[in-house]
């Protein structure tokens, strides 16, 4: 007497014999087409590079005066190669809001932006100064070349914009932003 549990069947699966060797078949065709597929990825020799991070310095994204705040509060960047760089366009979005009871006007800022290198080192940095009107949007548009032959993957190089602050205010920002 066999146990319930147990079957004399030699067979276990529901599936048909002659269904799992046409799985068999389309598994089979499908590697066989998924192979092809990587072989022509191997005639093509050219490397898809990424774009180098940009983006908003944390610490640096906050410019608090007299006249009111400035917020660096949001870029939009893209890139492209050619045989001996990566050039980044992009457009960084400066916000003002007065303080209270503070009068309308303008706010001038000074910005920076800086390129760093895979290990964190500066590889360049230039500033700019504009005005942006309290209770407005300004946008500047910026473009930035790293000298990167097209063969070497940009995106561990970063684009770092800031606003040009004392350590004074890097330390209040700082404070500032703790815990969020």
């Amino acid at each position: 007497m066999t146990s319930p549990m147990m079957t004399t069947r030699p067979n276990h699966s529901p599936v048909p014999t002659n269904r799992k060797a046409a799985r068999r078949m389309t598994l089979a065709a499908l590697a066989g087409m998924g192979m092809l597929a990587l072989a022509g990825c191997a005639e093509n020799d050219a490397m898809v590079a990424g774009c180098p991070n940009v983006g908003v310095l944390r610490d640096a994204g906050t410019l608090r005066t007299d006249q009111g705040v400035a917020i660096l509060s949001g870029i939009l960047a893209n890139c492209g190669y050619d045989d001996t760089s990566v050039t980044i366009a992009a457009n960084v979005m400066i916000t003002a809001r007065a303080n209270e009871g503070a009068a309308g006007g303008t706010i001038p800022v000074t910005y920076f932006v800086a390129v760093t290198d895979p290990n964190r080192n500066i590889l360049s940095k230039k500033t700019f100064t504009t005005s942006v009107t309290v209770g407005s949007d300004t946008q500047e548009t910026l473009t930035q070349v790293i000298p990167v032959p097209k063969t070497m993957d940009a995106r561990w190089f970063e684009v770092l914009v800031g606003f040009q602050l004392t350590p004074e205010q890097v330390a209040a920002n700082r404070n500032s932003n703790e815990g969020r």
